[in-house]
């Protein structure tokens, strides 16, 4: 008999009214039976490796989907994969391809580590096995935790590209002087998403982006939650989400800049972009910025709009119809975030796949 476990997941920082159910949101994962997904690790000789986490380090860090996500994942996680740059005249990149059955439930965990002065991309990509009943479902969770050290970089790139799948996705980082953590997160498929981002950003002048671009399925439910809490002196976030929702699909995303007593000179900034297809779909969007320094800089925006009758019509009169001209509206968005992605050979198979569908 399969036991299930209830967790609260995503939580905003600072609970809003009750009634606007944004504050967390609910799952039901497997408590017991969880694997291991298969993955494969493509990196250079030069990259350190290894299996270890230590509790206390792992605990120390709060991260985006929240207290009981990351218990949970402590508990049914088999071992962490680490990666590690040590040379800071060797920029570094590991891609990790996870695969997934359907019927089961999967937490892979991951450490990413760019040393003072170092730099380093991992590219994470979501897939279902080839040779996998197309239809059947499954659960993939991650649990990835990042530190950058000193005038370091780590740029991490996430790929949902997984069919029928309830993902889970959950982050914590730690930015030291000078470091730089980007992450690029591209939502192109799945039944159900849960993204999670907490950012401490401890040293001067640290610098936190966040680039996203999203696809809300037919009946599919995407929740973001995104923290960056602000320590440093003159340390900068930028996030910048772009997504289209359609055919009953519902979103919620949570984007906080949090303003630390001590982060002086600090600058924060959230926006997003969402393009309603359809007139069934469930948008919410929760910009939040939190303060106690008053030598700051704040902003956030939302801008969420349809296609009008005008455009629809301006399009029909040359040859374009309106599921055409949803699909090359849509791709646009994700386009813009797939381009930012360094690597050439990723990057040309994820723009021909989003091109093709």
């Amino acid at each position: 008999m399969e036991i299930f476990k209830e967790l609260k997941v995503n939580p905003l920082p600072v609970p809003t009214w009750h009634w606007l159910k944004v504050n967390d949101a609910d799952i039901k994962v497997l408590d017991e039976g969880v694997i291991s997904a298969n993955e494969s690790v493509i990196r250079s000789d030069k990259l350190r490796t290894g299996t270890s986490f230590a509790e206390d380090e792992y605990r120390s860090l709060e991260s985006g989907m929240g207290r009981e996500f990351s218990e949970y994942g402590y508990k049914v996680s088999a071992n962490t994969v680490s990666l590690s740059s040590d040379d800071p005249k060797q920029p570094e990149e590991a891609i990790i391809n996870l695969s997934y059955e359907g019927g089961r439930s999967y937490f892979n965990s991951y450490r990413i580590e760019a040393k003072d002065n170092c730099e380093l991309t991992v590219i994470m990509r979501y897939n279902k096995a080839c040779d996998s009943d197309p239809s059947s479902e499954f659960k993939a969770g991650t649990d990835t935790r990042v530190f950058v050290g000193k005038n370091a970089k780590v740029t991490l790139v996430q790929v949902e590209e997984a069919e029928n799948a309830e993902i889970y996705n959950n982050i914590a980082s730690y930015i030291e002087d000078g470091g730089s953590f980007e992450v690029i997160q591209l939502v192109l498929c799945g039944k159900k998403m849960y993204n999670g981002i907490a950012t401490d950003l401890m040293g001067k002048k640290s610098r936190h982006t966040i680039n996203t671009g999203y696809v809300g399925l037919p009946d599919s439910k995407l929740d973001f939650n995104y923290v960056a809490r602000h320590n440093g002196v003159e340390c900068t976030t930028d996030m910048n989400i772009n997504g289209v929702l359609h055919k009953k699909s519902e979103k919620c995303l949570r984007a906080t800049v949090d303003f630390i007593t001590g982060a002086r000179g600090a600058k924060g900034a959230e926006k997003e972009d969402v393009l309603l297809l359809d007139d069934n779909v469930i948008n919410k969007t929760v910009p939040l910025i939190l303060c106690t320094e008053e030598d700051v800089e704040g902003e956030h925006g939302a801008t969420i709009g349809k296609l009008s009758d005008e455009v629809l019509f301006y399009l029909n009169t040359r040859g374009i119809d309106k599921d055409l001209a949803y699909k090359l509206l849509a791709s646009g968005r994700i386009l813009t975030v797939a381009r930012m992605i360094e690597n050439e050979e990723i990057r040309n198979d994820l723009i021909s796949k989003i091109d093709a569908e």
